[in-house]
């Protein structure tokens, strides 16, 4: 490993996610002599710091030590596409303790996308504006677009997704096209991963059963897909099924929007081009919440996940502090929006407990 290489990558990542070198070692739970060191190309962060350091500057560990950052250069935007639902599930539908778009956002959030547009219904586009607004106190930029995947290239967040200043490999969307709640180790890294290989378009896939009702997903070993017929036999040791998470050139956009929907441009696509798939591991669980049954399983899934681990799962707030997009001030702020409540309470933890190590560890206390 090239120690300059990898000190001169988190020098430029660091710098990129607005961190000082103090504000990353505090994050992370070092002295700021460490990060200097780092950077200076005298030894390498321990391992045991590899991981947390990796998801604060927005890549994997594989790049870092690799100093790769051609992938870094913030070219990514994102969609939701959030249909009507016939059990009138939406954007406001209440999983545990956050409401669905809460766990939504949070995927973009994870990688480090800040401008996010919602393809969803007038009540829901309502619902977003009165509880996140424009996503400005929480470091992004949100879009919403009332009507199908049809009318999104004629919106003017389309316009704002695609024309705004790209880098000189073109700009690249992730798409989340369902109410999809993802859960498991890593799972950053593993969108990271998948957002490796711009050129390409590509989708999750995970283990299910084979009872899911999601296509079945069959690939060569290079992760190319050979077949989504659900009827042919499987070719793989697991049962890989598709979710509904694809990361893609912003070039298709239109003609993903020109078809009738995601899943029939997936097939045809699948047909006439190369499609690729990144596999998540065993282990994650995706609840699909289509229907009141879905909604009661995933919040009595995440109450368990909750409880157990001492974490609030999908916190935008923390997530988006994390990722640097906001200060630590402004994550009491909007703690402070609900106080009183388990949420908020968490959230004001969060600032209580940092604040409290910052003046241990400036000696004030």
């Amino acid at each position: 490993m090239d120690e300059n290489k990898i000190g001169k990558a988190i020098s430029y990542l660091r710098k990129r996610a607005g961190y000082t070198q103090k504000d990353l070692a505090d994050r992370i739970g070092i002295s700021d002599k460490a990060v200097s060191k780092w950077e200076r190309g005298i030894g390498l962060p321990d391992v045991g710091y590899l991981r947390k350091l990796s998801i604060l500057l927005d890549t994997d560990t594989d790049s870092l030590l690799a100093g790769d950052v051609v992938h870094h250069d913030g070219s990514w935007s994102g969609i939701i596409i959030l249909d009507e639902n016939s059990y009138d599930i939406g954007a406001g539908t209440v999983i545990y303790d956050k409401p669905l778009i809460y766990y939504l956002i949070s995927y973009f959030l994870l990688v480090g996308i800040r401008d996010i547009v919602v393809s969803c219904t007038k009540k829901d586009a309502e619902y977003i504006d009165r509880t996140l607004g424009k996503g400005g106190d929480y470091g992004i930029r949100i879009d919403t677009v009332t009507g199908g995947l049809r009318d999104i290239t004629a919106n003017k967040a389309f316009n704002h997704i695609c024309l705004k200043e790209s880098s000189t490999d073109g700009r690249n969307i992730m798409m989340v096209y369902g109410r999809c709640l993802l859960y498991g180790v890593d799972q950053t890294r593993f969108f990271q991963k998948a957002m490796m290989n711009r050129d390409r378009f590509t989708m999750l896939v995970l283990p299910k059963k084979m009872s899911h009702q999601s296509s079945r997903i069959v690939m060569d070993q290079n992760k190319k897909v050979i077949n989504s017929n659900a009827d042919e036999p499987l070719k793989t040791q697991y049962d890989f099924s598709d979710i509904p998470i694809l990361f893609f050139p912003e070039s298709l956009l239109p003609t993903i929007a020109g078809e009738k929907d995601i899943s029939t441009f997936i097939a045809r696509y699948a047909n006439d081009h190369e499609l690729y798939v990144h596999m998540l591991d065993r282990g994650f669980v995706e609840i699909e919440v289509d229907d009141w049954n879905n909604v009661q399983e995933a919040s009595v899934f995440m109450k368990i996940v909750q409880d157990k681990c001492g974490m609030n799962v999908y916190c935008i707030e923390e997530v988006a502090w994390r990722r640097g997009m906001i200060g630590l001030e402004q994550l009491k702020v909007l703690g402070l929006k609900y106080a009183g409540t388990e949420y908020g309470d968490y959230i004001l933890s969060l600032h209580d407990n940092l604040s409290e190590k910052s003046i241990t560890e400036l000696g004030l206390k």
